[in-house]
């Protein structure tokens, strides 16, 4: 994720890529990651090299379970006098609260819940402040995530449900489309053709309803689903079933995942 981010950011016009360094603990993958962005990022050997830089900006792309670590190199990096840069953590389940004890006192911190769709430009993303994040610092974290898509601050309590929902639902909504492709083949549908209309349909659906000034999901489904006709007739056996029940009971199982894992240490 933290690489599709870099990309994104690159390939948009907000931000110079002359302005980002990229470090990264494995040997080499900096310089992939930069050479991935156009050869114009400069890859820095540490996380110390990075805070040496008084950047704008730290992104925090590490696996949980590596934050603690990363928060440490960084910690002790930092030039005591140095003003202090705004961390944005992507870490699923790691609090605003735990990054700031980690950190050098008074740290502004951003948590952020991005998904896949970052790597088309079309990204879902929520951030939430920490203790110590200013306005300055919300308007720099929206400015970053909204170049590669939409950006919606809100509480930290509402992130395991973003999680779900945006997190883990480019998944489910996979799912969905695969489950309607198998329906087409059972109709007699080519694989092939099944999961290309399939596809299309939901891009042009998801195009049509993001529209300024378009109608809500369930007034598009009633303007589509003509009584007596074919939509009609398909969304009775949705209404009669218990699917909506099926797919809150699958965000409910994720939401709660997340915040398992924001109560491990």
């Amino acid at each position: 994720m933290g690489g599709a981010i870099l990309r994104a950011l690159v390939a948009g016009d907000a931000f110079s890529p002359l302005r980002i360094l990229v470090c990264d603990a494995a040997p080499g993958r900096a310089e992939a990651l930069a050479a991935q962005s156009g050869g114009s990022v400069e890859p820095a050997p540490s996380a110390e090299a990075v805070a040496a830089a008084s950047p704008d900006a730290i992104l925090l792309a590490v696996r949980p379970a590596d934050l603690d670590g990363a928060c440490a190199q960084i910690r002790a990096g930092l030039r005591p006098a140095a003003a202090s840069p705004l961390f944005l953590s992507i870490a699923a389940g790691r609090t605003t609260g735990w990054i700031e004890e980690r950190l050098p006192q008074g740290a502004h911190v951003i948590r952020v819940m991005p998904n896949l769709g970052v790597t088309v430009g079309l990204g879902a993303s929520a951030y939430a402040p920490g203790a110590n994040a200013t306005e300055a610092d919300l308007a720099l974290a929206d400015k970053i995530l909204s170049s590669f898509g939409l950006a919606i601050r809100m509480e930290e309590s509402r992130l395991d449900a973003v999680t779900a929902l945006s997190g883990s639902g480019p998944a489910f909504f996979a799912w969905v489309l695969r489950a309607l492709a198998d329906g087409g083949v059972a109709l007699g549908l080519s694989r092939e053709a099944a999961d290309a209309l399939a596809m299309q349909t939901f891009l042009g659906t998801a195009t049509v309803l993001s529209r300024p000034g378009a109608q809500s999901p369930s007034k598009f489904i009633d303007a589509v689903a003509t009584p007596g006709g074919t939509t009609a007739a398909g969304k009775a056996v949705l209404d009669a079933s218990d699917a909506s029940a099926v797919l809150a009971a699958t965000l409910k199982a994720a939401a709660d995942r997340a915040a398992e894992l924001a109560a491990q240490p």
